[in-house]
């Protein structure tokens, strides 16, 4: 009887196992199968940007776009690098900031700072730029809208402008 008993048990407990495991393995699956048609949608990863200085009351164009890299790392770090129309790679370091997901899967914030040199190699200030991101719905475009201050050697904001960009993913 007690033999009996025992066999029952591990036998019901060996299906249960089974049974998990199968279940386990489907879910697994069908998790695998999905996130290969439909990929993470994240800002991490490496970008080529067109980026617009415009008025921020008016959104005019204050000169023509120029191409910038942005590169969002796991954890919140982000490098930039753009040269404006008529400016010169001796004029400002590359920049570095930091991002986060502000709400939803496409919405984003960042900011980043990038040093100014004058042609003579002093350092004159700095750039900070403060921008909202959203992702489109391919995971693979955005849009920004950002805020754009100038400063001087000692901090001081010594003019902003606003600026649009579009992005597409660099793969």
């Amino acid at each position: 009887m007690k033999t009996q008993l025992i066999k029952t048990t591990i036998g019901s407990l060996f299906f249960a196992c089974a049974l998990v495991s199968m279940v386990t393995a489907i879910a697994l699956g069908t998790s695998g199968v999905a996130s290969a048609q439909d990929p993470e949608r994240t800002i991490q990863g490496a970008w080529r940007t067109m980026v617009t200085p415009v008025n921020c009351q008016t959104g005019d164009p204050l000169g023509p776009p120029f191409p910038s890299l942005l590169t969002f790392n796991k954890g919140g770090t982000m490098s930039e690098y753009g040269i404006g129309p008529g400016g010169s790679p001796a004029l400002r370091s590359p920049g570095h900031g930091v991002w986060e997901q502000a709400h939803g899967w496409q919405d984003y914030s960042y900011a980043f700072i990038h040093y100014r040199y004058n042609s003579s190699g002093v350092f004159i200030g700095s750039q900070k730029v403060t921008s909202a991101l959203e992702l489109g719905a391919s995971g693979n475009q955005f849009t920004t809208h950002a805020a754009v201050e100038v400063l001087d050697a000692n901090g001081n904001v010594i003019a902003t402008f606003c600026a649009v960009a579009a992005g597409t993913r660099f793969e």
